[in-house]
């Protein structure tokens, strides 16, 4: 009977320390879960916060798409602008060109005209007459009395 209740002393010391080791292990797996738990926590919330600043960076680009495209037309239609100004210029240096050569030829004609002499005038012009009227007014008239 000694012998059985020293086995049966193992037996129970071993099942102890078997419980003691089960005990430990679950503690440190508990203590894992509770440490995986709280990275899990914070990568959700790095992952909220990620999250919303794309959403943030998505609405920026959309904007400054639309302020691309709206500055590509206005750099489109300054382009056409400066080509049209462009045109206007290069047609009003041609008229200006032209104008010159045309005052040229008229001060060339003038000049050569001045070196002629006058022809003589063919009448005088008329005096005027001045006619009193009946209380000192005085009136002009162009034409003479026929």
């Amino acid at each position: 009977m000694v012998v059985v209740a020293v086995l049966a002393g193992l037996a129970a010391a071993g099942a102890g320390a078997f419980a003691w080791m089960q005990h430990q292990e679950l503690r440190q797996t508990k203590s894992a879960l509770n440490s995986a738990n709280t990275e899990l926590q914070k990568a959700r919330s790095d992952l909220k916060v990620a999250s919303d600043e794309l959403v943030s960076l998505r609405k920026q680009y959309a904007e400054q798409q639309m302020a691309l495209n709206q500055l590509q037309a206005e750099m489109a239609n300054a382009r056409t602008f400066l080509e049209a100004e462009k045109a206007v210029s290069a047609r009003l240096r041609e008229d200006m060109a032209k104008m010159k050569e045309d005052f040229a030829t008229a001060l060339r004609a003038a000049r050569s005209s001045q070196a002629r002499p006058a022809g003589p005038m063919l009448y005088d012009p008329p005096k005027p007459m001045v006619i009193q009227g009946r209380r000192g007014v005085q009136a002009v008239n162009p034409q003479p009395a026929q």
